[in-house]
């Protein structure tokens, strides 16, 4: 049985070991450095800044002429024909051909049997057709149904290029538009880390606030039942009563009830902190830093422009005014005309430098692209008054945020001053109630107070030491939104 009980103690021994080891212990820098590196909001942003980066590079390429390969294959019903009837073409000697114009000669009709045509012989006089024109001796016949072309089956396939070469600005205002946008995706990753490291800090001193509340209960629950032990001596002596013992026994139990409020807060906590770290919220962690120290803020006096000029907020919205202008640039452009080079080298079959026939003929052209706008109806006017107010938008949104970031900033310090100042009382006030208790627990010992004097006295000890807690965690939680306020994260 000794053996047994040895091994359960051993065991018991070894299982509080590896809890203990299993548990983070974590300053307010690793809470930082665990959230930025695996929160999943922050690395959602961060993929959104690297998508902005990549779309700032793909924008940069349209500067550059690009190369394609163009490939059509179309399979008709029906071939091409040129002639839509037979056709009887005159054959004229090549003497009554003008060699200046290539038309007929005026002269041709004065000798009309040397140059092919029919007359009387009678009277010399030139035989016409019903259409007036003359007949001649000779014709050749070209029936419609060979002149056709084409196959069921035609490809034409190649390489083409094409630079642009002056398209009124439009690249340009692109890539300012994209460099906005990858400036923007980094304003609001930083947004982010600001907002989680916030949420961290925040969470991190409401915990230790819970820690030291929960070692000052715990403390508190000690001394009541110091009291509830020295009652009941006395109780069986017969110098106090049972209602004074029940007294005690109910500032223990709701004592207790408090400890047990305040863990499970504390757990649930610990956990909202491991979620917002990216840590599994099952996660033991235990806060090493105490909200006792207390540093010295600037006045806002001094940070107060350098705040504004570093909020990303602002950032986002001078970058908002750059892509504004931009996009006016843009629409201006649609006033303008564009160019464009283009080269293509291309294979076709049939080959039309081969009459037509089912084999592959290639060749190669050069162009130049020319478009210029003439009228629009005034549609681009009005985009272009659109353009316009949004720009004054963004203004106007700047100059509020300018306005309501110089408020924040003032709130804050006011409230951190006020919280300095409570401190300060807070602090006399725990002063008072450690001597009033000493002096309440002297004159207890010595008969010449109550058992309820006493417990208030207690009651009132704990609660300025809760007070004073709570003070140190309120002048915490304002250092962290005062950095916050003014982009010192």
């Amino acid at each position: 049985m000794r053996k047994l009980l040895l091994l359960i103690l051993i065991w018991t021994c070894f299982q509080e070991l590896f809890a203990q080891s299993d548990t983070l212990y974590l300053s307010v820098s690793d809470c930082r450095d665990i959230a930025l590196d695996k929160n999943h909001s922050i690395r959602s942003a961060n993929a959104q800044l690297n998508m902005a980066q990549s779309y700032r590079k793909s924008v940069k390429t349209q500067y550059f002429g690009q190369f394609n390969f163009v490939g059509n294959y179309q399979l008709t019903n029906k071939p091409f024909q040129v002639l839509n009837d037979n056709i009887f073409m005159p054959v004229v000697p090549f003497w009554a051909i003008d060699q200046e114009n290539m038309d007929l000669s005026p002269e041709m009709l004065e000798n009309p049997l040397i140059n092919g045509i029919v007359s009387n012989p009678l009277t010399g006089e030139v035989l016409t057709d019903p259409d007036g024109n003359p007949l001649f001796f000779f014709y050749s016949y070209l029936p419609a149904d060979q002149m056709q072309f084409g196959t069921h089956h035609n490809f034409v396939f190649g390489t083409n290029f094409s630079q642009p070469l002056y398209l009124g600005g439009k690249i340009r205002n692109l890539n300012r538009i994209a460099q906005s946008g990858m400036e923007i995706a980094a304003c609001n990753l930083e947004i982010e880390k600001t907002h989680k490291l916030y949420e961290v800090e925040e969470a991190y001193w409401r915990i230790v606030d819970l820690q030291e509340k929960q070692n000052l209960t715990t403390k508190y629950i000690q001394l009541l039942r110091q009291i509830l032990y020295d009652v009941n001596n006395l109780f069986d002596e017969g110098i106090v009563t049972r209602a004074e013992v029940l007294q005690v026994e109910l500032k223990l139990n709701e004592a207790e009830l408090n400890l047990a409020k305040i863990k499970n807060g504390l757990i649930l906590s610990e956990m909202a902190l491991c979620q917002i770290m990216g840590l599994p919220v099952d996660t033991k962690i235990h806060l090493i830093d105490s909200p006792d120290n207390i540093k010295a803020l600037p006045s806002p006096e001094g940070i107060t422009e350098s705040a504004i000029s570093g909020r990303n907020e602002i950032k986002i919205l001078n970058e908002t005014q750059t892509i504004a202008l931009a996009q006016k640039n843009i629409l201006k452009s649609r006033f303008l005309p564009n160019a464009s080079l283009t080269a293509n080298y291309l294979f076709m079959n049939p080959n039309p430098y081969k009459g037509f026939s089912n084999t592959f003929g290639s060749d190669w052209t050069i162009g130049l692209s020319v478009h210029i706008p003439i009228t629009h109806w005034g549609d681009r006017f009005h985009t272009m008054n659109a353009s316009n107010e949004l720009a004054s938008i963004a203004e106007i949104k700047k100059e509020e945020a300018v306005s309501l970031i110089s408020l924040e900033v003032k709130q804050v310090w006011f409230n951190y001053s006020e919280s300095i100042n409570n401190l300060k009382l807070m602090e006399k006030s725990v002063e008072l109630s450690d001597e009033t208790l000493r002096i309440a627990q002297d004159s207890f010992n010595e008969g010449m107070i109550s058992v309820a004097a006493l417990l208030e006295a207690q009651t009132n000890w704990h609660k300025s030491k809760a007070n004073l807690i709570e003070a140190k965690t309120q002048i915490k939680l304002l250092e962290v939104e005062y950095k916050n306020k003014t982009a010192q994260f």
